[in-house]
């Protein structure tokens, strides 16, 4: 048991580090679905898009399909690269950044501030006690997890089968209570053979939790379990 909570505190410590990084989703202050066109950007009230902490006019961000050039105020041309292939182009101004991210073939401006009241007044997340008892051994069929629990059977399916580690998007009857109502994440190491681990100790909450910025997948209806998972994250009360 004591190695066990030994690991949670570390793995509990690691989640933190990661959620109050000064690119971390407590950072998010702005999501702004751009048209083709040019749009300014900058402090000034006439812009198009407005950004804290950087000149009246920074620059221009020219749109056209999913494609996008970032023309700076006294800087050259850029195209910029979204995030559909993991690494965005960043353009940053002290405290203040921003990137573009890619859904169903339309482009946002995702816009991030390192001094954001959000990370600067975090003062953690409430948990459920660390509970041995919810770290359930599961049959791996290739495609979602099964499992018995107090006499019945239960299937959990993640988002990709291929991926590693397997991210599911849940919700229980604690979602909406005690934990956050549009369900939590569980993070899965990738199965040995036919076996997988689910710790629902490290049950957390999504991003769209801390922010309105972000946009998060629901719980499939499969993954909408009929009991209470007193384990992992409860609801932010930031």
């Amino acid at each position: 048991m004591n190695h066990l909570l030994e690991q949670h505190e570390a793995w509990r410590a690691t989640r933190l580090a990661e959620l109050t990084k000064a690119d971390g989703w407590l950072t998010l202050v702005g999501l702004v679905w751009l048209d083709d066109g040019s749009h300014r950007l900058g402090s000034a009230a006439g812009c198009d898009v407005e950004l804290p902490g950087v000149p009246a006019e920074l620059g221009t961000l020219r749109v056209a399909g999913n494609t996008a050039e970032w023309l700076a105020t006294d800087g050259a041309a850029k195209v910029l690269q979204t995030d559909i292939g993991g690494a965005p182009t960043v353009i940053g101004h002290g405290s203040t950044s921003f990137f573009l991210i890619e859904r169903d073939g339309r482009i946002a401006l995702r816009v991030r501030d390192a001094a954001s009241a959000t990370r600067r007044n975090f003062t953690g997340i409430d948990c459920f006690a660390f509970d041995p008892a919810w770290r359930i051994e599961t049959r791996w069929d290739g495609a979602q997890a099964r499992f018995s629990l107090n006499g019945s059977d239960y299937t959990l399916r993640p988002q990709s089968p291929d991926a590693n580690p397997l991210h599911f998007v849940i919700a229980d009857a604690s979602s909406g209570r005690e934990s956050y109502g549009g369900g939590r994440f569980l993070h899965v190491a990738a199965p040995q053979g036919n076996m997988l681990l689910l710790d629902f100790n490290r049950a957390i909450n999504p991003p769209c939790a801390f922010t309105p910025f972000a946009v998060c997948p629901l719980p499939p209806a499969a993954n909408r379990l009929p009991f209470a998972v007193t384990a992992g994250e409860k609801t932010w009360r930031g």
